[in-house]
């Protein structure tokens, strides 16, 4: 049964003069769609107004135009508009209703289906007619199409053993929440001259600078404080300031594909410096005079070692030798479940040559994607006037919430309940390993949200994380982290984001997924052996 619009009048038919002149008709309101606007009909066509208006709304709609959901005009607007009668409009918006793209509700108007049936057949508009052949391709710029070359997963949603998320059940929702819509509500209406001033928020910067030299040893100025959003904002903020193309950039190896993303970006020749039990080695350093060296002291990736002081003293060493620069990473630093406290290369260097990282990513979750660098005295203003062009910094209520978070020690009472949870997620994952692929090594990371399981050499990661990504869940190949030749073959498994009661099966699924790769690595060798 078709169902009808009310009409007004006695019925639908109309007749040549339904439509008005041209001069008749009104401009189009502010806030009518721009498809509904500009739409077009011939009053001398044999094609009544009423299909024509038909017609030109279901291409708008089938070309995305119309997105679903978007209110159309009441029809006495559209009618002035059109200078038709309203009886046209109510015609073509009741034939739109039964083709069910449209839906239509008491007091709510006209609007495009959310659920519009499937349609096949292609929708010939002179909007979407292809270029042609003759039209010369746009290009992109050299930045963009490396970026896209060197495209970086980043799946940080609450997904099973994604690699660089935390659990959002943790978030302090009523402590830090409560700050940040306090601070929120109560923002003036101030108009910032620059988009990165909050890099230079002061009570955000006196109470990190507090903080760090509590548990880091790191003594230094509030103002070499600068605020950026996250570890991949830090690393290109930096690689703007120090490094210029061509440039050697030593990174230890294996690192986050972000990382050589970012200084690759800038130009940089890298130049891996291979990692033992101990973290990065700077006896195994190969290549030229590096104009900066990455390390992460704390916790590396993704095998979690911790760089014991006599190791740091010889990369600050290393360092001042090419009078390089050091970028130490610690955006893991409070998720140490083992371990002594040592000090932070930035703390035990006497030369100002350390770019000291920090962020509260890890510890709180997605929700506060903040971070910090500590940069030395003579390079301050660099980062500040750099920063000026930077717009990822983050918003100055956030800072100022998450200062106050640090002031009042809920903070550090915070990383207690947090690095005790995961501390407990790590070894219940780790058991589960064990249990359900006990010819598999794991290892025994000393913090982070990583754990890696590692094979031998024939051992086929990828198409274990092909299988994997199926699954939508995110494994990441061992290999992939290296930039040299890796000859250890491993899967990566991010933990953070796993919730305790779903440890088991989700590694037991992994377990499942490794044995039909190996089955189907077998297959094509029996057939080659018969």
């Amino acid at each position: 049964m078709s169902t009808w619009l009310r009409l007004d009048g006695a019925g639908s038919q109309t007749s040549g003069r339904e439509a008005l002149s041209e001069s008749q008709a009104v401009d189009a309101p502010s806030d009518m769609p721009l498809a509904i606007a500009e739409l077009k009909f011939d009053s001398s066509s044999l094609v009544p107004i009423r299909q024509q208006i038909c017609e030109a709304i279901r291409a708008a709609i089938w070309s995305h135009e119309l997105p679903p959901g978007t209110l159309l005009p009441n029809s006495r607007v559209l009618a002035d508009h059109l200078g038709v009668s309203r009886n046209t409009v109510v015609f073509a918006y009741t034939r739109l209703v039964n083709e069910s793209l449209c839906e239509s509700k008491t007091r709510r108007g006209t609007r495009v289906a959310r659920d519009i049936p499937y349609f096949s057949q292609t929708v010939e508009t002179s909007r979407l007619e292809a270029p042609s052949a003759s039209t010369a391709p746009l290009r992109a710029a050299f930045n963009a199409r490396h970026a896209l070359e060197t495209r970086v997963n980043r799946v940080s949603d609450r997904v099973p053993f994604a690699l660089i998320a935390s659990d959002p059940v943790l978030y302090p929702r009523t402590k830090l929440g409560r700050r940040l819509a306090d601070k929120f509500l109560s923002a003036p209406p101030v108009i910032h001259n620059s988009p990165s001033s909050a890099s230079c928020n002061t009570h955000f910067q006196r109470s990190v600078a507090a903080y760090l030299r509590n548990v880091r040893g790191v003594v230094c100025d509030p103002e070499q404080v600068v605020a950026v959003s996250g570890l991949e904002s830090a690393l290109n903020l930096t690689a703007r300031v120090l490094i210029d193309p061509g440039d050697s950039v030593a990174v230890e190896d294996p690192a986050m594909d972000i990382v050589r993303s970012a200084f690759s970006s800038a130009g940089a020749q890298m130049f891996p410096i291979s990692s033992d039990g101990q973290g990065a080695n700077p006896s195994r350093m190969r290549g030229p005079p590096a104009r900066l060296i990455y390390v992460s002291p704390s916790v590396s990736f993704p095998f979690g070692a911790q760089m014991p002081e006599r190791r740091r003293l010889e990369i600050l060493a290393a360092a001042r030798s090419q009078n390089a620069i050091v970028f130490e990473c610690d955006s893991c630093g409070e998720l140490r479940y083992g371990g002594g406290r040592l000090k932070s290369l930035y703390g035990l260097d006497a030369d100002q040559r350390v770019v000291h990282y920090g962020g509260f990513f890890q510890t709180l979750g997605v929700f506060v994607n903040v971070g910090y660098l500590v940069v030395p005295k003579s390079l301050r203003d660099c980062f500040r006037e750099i920063g000026y062009l930077v717009t990822t910094t983050p918003p100055a209520p956030v800072l100022d919430a998450i200062a106050e978070f640090v002031e009042e020690n809920e903070y550090a009472a915070h990383i207690r309940t947090v690095r005790s949870v995961y501390a407990k997620r790590l070894e219940a994952v780790k058991r589960a390993c064990k249990e359900l692929l006990p010819d598999v090594a794991v290892s025994e990371p000393l913090g982070g949200l990583h754990v890696v399981l590692q094979f031998d050499a024939e051992f086929d990661e990828c198409a274990v994380t092909e299988l994997a990504a199926l699954e939508n869940l995110p494994v990441r190949s061992l290999s992939q982290y290296y930039q040299q030749k890796c000859w250890q073959k491993g899967l990566v498994l991010g933990f953070g984001a796993v919730s305790d009661q779903s440890v088991r099966s989700l590694v037991g699924r992994i377990a499942e997924l490794i044995g039909e790769a190996k089955r189907a690595t077998r297959a094509p060798l029996a057939e080659v052996s018969r």
